[in-house]
């Protein structure tokens, strides 16, 4: 209706969200102060959806073809965060500091936009952008001459595991609280800190796996009492594939569920060594690691101890 006021999209816990001529808007106040350009049938068609993440922006985003201006994208209250978008569909070109590097499906590529930028999309574009604090990142990673970094989602790959975070974690951030949010996203500025300190050749932060490992047993070990724990679960949570979980576990010869398994009858172990034995002690630990039954969790622990439960308690103390 002419001259309706203008009224800001509200966030929906905490997430923002925004479509057709809102989009520019919201772009604006999230992403700073950028300048976009829609051409032909205009931005009808464009969506916009972003949730902090801690420290951290994650966004996704679908547009009619435009340009992006980012000649004063840090200027006054924008936020000081460096860019890291992943295309998933169209074919797009980034101009910086002399350079002129393609951007399309399955490429990674991360940005200053303290220095001046020209971000052409010719055709419509779907893309996930994280924003990641300029204080959180090694300096000497963030390009030589400002220049942008580029990479290829290559299986296996940091790069690629930081994808599967980002799309797993979008698709579900409406089940997300706010401790499990920040979590991801400290998890993922990790991840592009070793990206910057791989491409400046600095010393490498542990491997994606071994990061995505440590993270799986600090899991496990916080949620070792609930029967349904299990590799899908671990999956949403973690942010990645099931495939990731399971890769994880490859280079020490096991399964999520054998390691999951494997913990259960450690703390019951460590349990029964630490307590007398007692009328019905012997349930309680079994349904407070997640075994089904008493019976099932004795059976277990012979298989893995040589000793039923009882045996293990009295020996401890002897």
């Amino acid at each position: 209706m002419a001259g309706a006021a203008f009224h800001p999209p509200v966030p929906a816990g905490g997430i923002d969200r925004a479509a057709g001529a809102d989009f520019p808007r919201l772009a604006r106040r999230l992403f700073g102060n950028v300048r976009l350009d829609f051409t032909g049938a205009g931005n009808r068609e464009s969506r916009l959806v972003s949730v902090a993440l801690g420290p951290c922006r994650l966004s996704r985003l679908s547009a009619d073809r435009h340009m992006v201006h980012g000649d004063r994208v840090t200027e006054g209250d924008a936020p000081d965060m460096v860019k890291l978008i992943i295309q998933t569909k169209g074919h797009s070109w980034l101009h910086q500091s002399g350079r002129r590097l393609p951007v399309g499906p399955s490429s990674v590529v991360l940005y200053d936009p303290a220095n001046p930028y020209l971000l052409a999309n010719p055709e419509a574009v779907d893309l996930l952008m994280l924003q990641v604090p300029r204080g959180c990142l090694p300096v000497e990673g963030l390009g030589v001459s400002g220049r942008p970094l580029a990479a290829s989602l290559i299986p296996g790959s940091m790069h690629r595991v930081l994808f599967s975070m980002m799309e797993s974690t979008i698709c579900e951030i409406e089940t997300l609280d706010e401790a499990e949010r920040t979590r991801l996203g400290n998890s993922m500025m990790e991840l592009v800190r070793g990206m910057l300190e791989a491409a400046s050749e600095a010393p490498p932060v542990p491997r994606s796996l071994d990061l995505l490992r440590a993270r799986i047993k600090d899991y496990v070990a916080a949620n070792l009492s609930r029967p349904e724990l299990g590799a899908p679960e671990i999956a949403r949570r973690m942010g990645c594939s099931l495939r990731y979980v399971y890769r994880a576990f490859e280079t020490e010869g096991m399964t999520p569920a054998d390691y999951i398994w494997s913990e259960r009858l450690r703390k019951a172990a460590e349990l029964l060594s630490r307590q007398p034995m007692a009328p019905g002690m012997i349930g309680e630990v079994a349904f407070s690691l997640g075994f089904s039954s008493s019976a099932h969790f004795s059976r277990a622990f012979r298989n893995r101890f040589h000793q039923s439960p009882t045996e293990w308690s009295r020996s401890a103390r002897t």
